[in-house]
Order: structure tokens, then sequence, then C-alpha cells
């Protein structure tokens, strides 16, 4: 990314977890029916703090993968420190070619903005290809609210997003063999991501030092807070099953 931070540390940052973040998952667990004994895949999980949050919860078995090793040694070593390694397990993998077998999940949630530019069509495909049939499957996925300006298109690009509007995100859905779709705005206020200027400066010291604060001083990172606030980008959830054929 052009801050060399990675996609896991920035959304951190930026999605404070007892403001932003944990309301989202728990929202989420929600519309999943999580349980005891359900097998569940994270496509994004970052440094895993979402997957202990979830497992601790509902005594789920549920897995994280993540392109990025160092976020994947940081939810490992949380895990062990929680206590939840026998209900958690963390790996490196490319979320476009998953290391699974087909139909072997209840659950898979993808989180895209843990996901440096990624190509929502193809995750969401293996999404649907590991889940079971019937199975959920469940994208935090940043979505157009409005026509973006060609700025605010280069804005998130540098940022690594790829954003697309709700009918082209439901239509990767559906070509996923993903059905009976339900979306929902994870915060219809526009306020999934944090915009006090001294507390990102305070969140990106202590996540990176100088790094960190560059990071949030950045152009990109204000814009994305502007399009946020002023609900020209947003952050949806999308809800399927996965169709029992094909």
């Amino acid at each position: 990314m052009p801050f060399r931070l990675t996609s896991s540390t920035l959304t951190a940052i930026i999605q404070p977890w007892s403001d932003v973040a944990q309301p989202i998952y728990r929202r989420v667990a929600q519309l999943s029916d999580a349980e005891p004994g359900r097998e569940t895949l994270w496509i994004g999980c970052g440094a895993g703090r979402s997957v202990l949050w979830w497992s601790e919860r509902f005594k789920t078995l549920t897995e994280g993968v993540d392109p990025e090793s160092a976020a994947i040694e940081e939810a490992d070593e949380a895990a062990r420190k929680a206590g939840l390694s026998k209900l958690t397990s963390f790996q490196v993998a490319d979320p476009t070619d998953l290391p699974h077998e087909d139909k072997v999940f209840d659950a898979v949630v993808v989180h895209m903005l843990h996901l440096p530019d990624p190509d929502g069509r193809k995750v969401l495909h293996e999404a649907g290809r590991v889940v079971r049939p019937m199975g959920t499957v469940i994208g935090i996925v940043p979505a157009w609210l409005q026509t973006p300006t060609p700025k605010d298109l280069k804005v998130v690009d540098k940022l690594g997003l790829r954003p697309q509007l709700g009918v082209e995100w439901k239509g990767f859905f559906r070509e996923a063999g993903i059905v009976e779709l339900s979306v929902e705005e994870a915060a219809g206020d526009g306020k999934w991501m944090l915009q006090k200027t001294l507390a990102l400066l305070v969140r990106g010291w202590r996540a990176a030092g100088w790094l960190g604060v560059r990071a949030v001083m950045r152009y990109e990172v204000w814009a994305l807070r502007r399009m946020a606030r002023k609900r020209v980008l947003g952050l949806s959830i999308i809800k399927g099953s996965r169709w029992p054929h094909g």
C-alpha cells in the first residue's frame, strides 16, 4: 500500500474496536445465526481480533485467512494469549484461491477492507465454493452510495479499495451461487470509520509510530473520511445463502 502499512493495520486505526468495529461484527453475528459448533471461515481476518471475539462469544470453530503474513503472525500470538487456540486457527492465503476443499464451512464472512486491492468477484466466488449448501455468506463491503467523481476514484485506488455499487455487489454474489440476498448499511449515519482527527493521530501513533501518524495525515485518508461523512461511500453488509445446486 502507498502508506507502507498493512491493510489490516490501517483498517484497525480508522475503525476503533469499541466504537466502530465491534458493533458491525455484532450485527454480522446476528445475521449469520452464530452458535456453538458451527464452522466459520473469516476471509480478511487481519490481526484476528474479530475472529477471537467471534469464537469466544459464540464458541464456534473459526478459521481466519489473510494475505498478509504479519497480520497472521499477530493473530496467532493473540489466540495463544487469549487461550483460544483450540477454537481458532489462522493461515496466510490468497483470498482468490483458498487452500480449502469445496463445501466445508457453515458460514463465511468476507471483510473487504482487510484485503489489499481485492477482486470482489473472485473473492466471493471462493467464498461460495467453500461454504456448504444453504450455508451463509456475509460480505462487509465498501459500496458507492452516490456517483463518485474522478478524484474520488483516484483516492480509493491509492488506498487499495475496490468499492462497487450495491447492484454490482449483488451481481457478484449471484454469480457465486449466493442467493436470497439482503443488504443493509453497516452504519447508516456514515460513521463506519473514525472522524475525529486528533483521535486518528493518537491511534496512528500507537499502531505504528510516525509511520502511522503520516499515514492518517495523508490526503487520501482525509478524503476517505469526507466521502464517508458526505455519504458518497458507505460500508454495506450483504448476506446470502449458498444455492444447494451448482
